[in-house]
């Protein structure tokens, strides 16, 4: 890639970032592979759905033991990413990500150091109405850009059930290098290039 990509990932405790816990978060760098993972005792008073917990597999009592101060694994981010600032944040539905993040920076008093953004959803779905990939179609007939779907659309799965940051982001980076691939081979790509 010409772009160097940090694929992020985050598992939560809800989907609203101003009330749910964020339980664990995983980044990985384009250019060399070099990965971030840690695992967010949550406050007291934070949130965390049990559908939540379901789908990543956490429970409050594994949190507790094995996660660490949010102030501290936010810390650790930012000094990972502080050489890494210029790059593009990429991730599957990657505003969510990013905003679960942005609300555990202001938390701590931190400043989010990423800006630019690519989603794998908004690549897939440009891929699909290429022709350059085949996605399942759901019931409104639009193209499932769930990450399990693009994943097992370009030969992947997940290892598990439930959801895990780290896994997640690898299988995201993985996905946007073959859809890159795919759509370098793809006919309308060659005929726009001639």
């Amino acid at each position: 890639m010409k772009s160097r990509l940090i694929v992020i990932d985050t598992e939560t405790g809800g989907f609203d970032p101003s009330k749910n816990a964020l339980l664990s978060v995983a980044a990985v760098d384009s250019m060399d592979n070099e990965a971030f993972t840690a695992i967010i005792r949550p406050n007291p008073e934070w949130i965390c759905e049990p559908e939540a917990l379901a789908k990543n597999g956490f429970t409050l009592d594994f949190l507790e033991k094995n996660g660490r101060a949010e102030l501290d694994v936010m810390q650790d981010l930012a000094l990972w990413l502080g050489t890494r600032r210029f790059s593009v944040m990429a991730g599957c539905n990657v505003a969510f990500d990013r905003d679960f993040l942005r609300a555990a920076f202001a938390r701590n008093f931190l400043t989010w150091p990423m800006g630019k953004m690519v989603d794998l959803q908004a690549a897939a779905w440009l891929a699909y109405e290429a022709d350059a990939l085949a996605l399942p179609v759901g019931k409104d007939g639009q193209p499932r850009l769930s990450l399990d779907h693009i994943a097992a659309s370009l030969g992947f799965s997940r290892s598990g059930k439930t959801h895990n940051a780290l896994e997640d982001a690898i299988m995201t980076l993985a996905c946007f290098h073959r859809l890159r691939r795919l759509v370098e081979m793809s006919p309308r790509t060659q005929e726009v290039s001639a």
